[in-house]
């Protein structure tokens, strides 16, 4: 199979390929599994795609000069998510979605701009009093030490 810049089959590679069975509601994966390999929920992933197709132009479906459609914003936060959240060389989704390494970083970083500015008031402000003690608590609790907030060794 060939791997460009467009998306001129998209939905024979989306079949190819299970994409769209991976990530519906009623995919094949559990929820558990889903978790494993995307690091977060279903329901957050298709959040974040959904927020982000309403959003920013880049992840809605555009048709070239050739009449051919892009990548979908399922694809696009797909290579996002997979580099993210298991360290993947953009080059190594060429085969899983069809998309070459530039298309792939060119989603990245379109992927992190649009979550810190669509998130950024709700969940990158600086934690308050109550924050701040309701993580003491819960490190302490499955630690079982006490004021290690912002320790190198505690992150996990």
């Amino acid at each position: 199979m060939q791997v460009n810049d467009d998306s001129s089959s998209f939905e024979d590679e989306l079949i190819n390929n299970n994409l769209l069975l991976v990530l519906s509601y009623d995919s094949t994966y559990s929820h558990v599994q889903f978790r494993r390999r995307f690091r977060m929920s279903k329901g957050s992933f298709m959040r974040l795609v959904g927020d982000l197709e309403m959003n920013y132009p880049y992840f809605q479906t555009t048709w070239d000069a050739t009449n051919q459609i892009s990548f979908i914003a399922l694809q696009k936060c797909t290579s996002a998510i997979r580099q993210l959240a298991k360290g993947y060389n953009p080059d190594l989704l060429d085969e899983y979605l069809n998309m070459s390494e530039r298309t792939s970083r060119k989603a990245l970083e379109h992927f992190c701009y649009g979550v810190v500015q669509m998130y950024k008031a709700e969940y990158l402000r600086r934690p308050t009093s109550t924050d701040i003690q309701l993580l003491y608590e819960a490190h302490e609790a499955r630690h079982g030490f006490p004021g290690m907030l912002g320790s190198i060794d505690c992150t996990h």
